[in-house]
């Protein structure tokens, strides 16, 4: 992909309606839930950007037929899982597709290999190759241990107890917790403390209920779940992604004015939602209604101790509040950030840097002293981090002279950002 460069604009008080694209996290689980389901199955307001079309083309590979509509996607199961691919699942730097995909395919029989960018050769796999292990799967890394590239030869899942060691990613849970049910007996999923990012579990759990496969918790930290099942059939709506709305939520809270974002429903199970508590200590009027949030900010801000650990994808963009917040915010527990499509925690610390911001860089987070920030000393750069993109575009709607130095990196989790940012009046070049 070319890279671009876009120049940002500052702007007044903003005045907003955004309709949200679908949610990237349910998204994927919906569309492997359909892949495991025992008939056809229908979802609408999926979203389509780079990762999610990388999860489809990977279930195409294994036989699943994913027929991408406009306004709908339709997926029929392959008769048999899987179909042996003849060539590398290539999944691009989309941790989530390899991970949750991992388990999937074991789920059936054959040989499968995956590997994708060089960064993604850097974003640990470990924790699910051990639990598929244990599982009676052979994996075996072909350059470094616990890393893609990966060979997985697998005869199915067997039933019994399996321990995932969840604490990087959440997404070593999920993964096991969506393929459980093709198991040829029960399944005890058990998770060692504290797990990274809860509520995308969470979200899982909730969806693999609605599609008919009734598990049982077990205390804190284990599912018991019934296999083989299959999941039922799915007609599902994807609600809009609570992350994509957050950049907009920002720019209420910076620039003063008010942004509506829509489809978010107050009783979502996305982890990401619970920015809008932060933005309201912060010092923001926060609306919900039945259809979407009204975000309305005064662009006077107050600094925080945050623990961030459910919602890591936020960082950036809590970080780019935080420079303009009056006093010191704390930012912590999300050591895991360093694993993400770029170190988060490294990059936004050096990025911070440039518009003369006081930042400190911990092992598990940063602390940032606000109100001090200037123009930048030079463009911004993203290291190809869509979440890095779109949080500082939103800070330079508030300082002059920033310009985003790989801007096509949304297109990964918001291929229609830049438009929607133009209605903020956030102009670009």
């Amino acid at each position: 992909m070319n890279r671009t460069s876009r120049k940002i604009e500052p702007v007044g008080p903003v005045k907003a309606r955004v309709r949200l694209p679908g949610s990237k996290s349910v998204t994927h689980r919906a569309l492997l839930m359909a892949a495991l389901a025992d008939g056809p199955s229908e979802i609408s307001n999926a979203l389509s950007a780079e990762d999610t079309h990388l999860t489809a083309k990977a279930l195409r590979q294994l036989g699943t037929e994913v027929d991408w509509g406009e306004d709908l996607v339709r997926i029929v199961p392959a008769r048999q899982r899987w179909v042996e691919p003849a060539e590398p699942i290539y999944l691009g730097n989309s941790g989530t597709s390899t991970r949750l995909l991992l388990a999937i395919a074991a789920a059936g029989k054959g040989r499968f290999v995956f590997d994708g960018t060089e960064r993604l050769r850097e974003r640990p796999i470990g924790p699910v190759l051990d639990a598929l292990e244990t599982l009676g799967v052979r994996c075996r890394c072909l350059n470094k241990p616990g890393y893609p590239p990966v060979e997985i030869i697998s005869k199915g899942l067997s039933g019994g107890r399996v321990l995932v060691d969840a604490r990087q990613s959440s997404q070593f849970l999920s993964a096991l917790l969506i393929a459980a049910p093709c198991a040829a007996g029960d399944i005890l999923v058990e998770w060692l403390k504290p797990v990274a990012s809860f509520p995308y579990v969470e979200l899982t759990l909730a969806m693999m209920k609605e599609s008919g496969i009734e598990y049982r918790r077990i205390g804190e930290d284990g599912v018991a779940v019934p296999a083989p099942r299959h999941y039922r059939p799915l007609r599902y709506t994807v609600e809009g992604d609570c992350s994509s709305a957050s950049y907009f939520w920002a720019a209420a809270a910076l620039c003063g004015g008010e942004v509506f974002t829509y489809p978010v429903y107050p009783d979502s199970r996305q982890g990401d939602c619970r920015l809008l508590e932060i933005l309201e200590t912060m010092g923001c009027r926060i609306d919900r209604g039945k259809e979407g949030v009204t975000v309305t900010g005064s662009g006077r801000l107050k600094g925080m101790d945050l623990d961030m650990n459910r919602m890591p994808d936020m960082v950036p963009t809590v970080a780019v509040l935080a420079a303009f917040a009056d006093g010191q915010t704390r930012i912590g527990n999300v050591a895991h950030l360093r694993i993400k499509e770029s170190d988060r925690l490294h990059t936004v610390a050096v990025e911070l840097a440039k518009f003369g911001v006081p930042v400190r860089e911990l092992p598990d987070g940063l602390i940032i002293e606000g109100g001090r920030a200037a123009s930048p000393a030079g463009p911004i750069e993203t290291y190809e981090d869509h979440r890095l993109a779109m949080a500082f575009a939103v800070m330079g709607l508030r300082v002059a002279g920033v310009r985003i130095l790989g801007a096509e990196a949304v297109a990964k989790s918001f291929p229609g950002f830049w438009d929607h940012f133009n209605r903020l009046g956030g102009k670009h070049d």
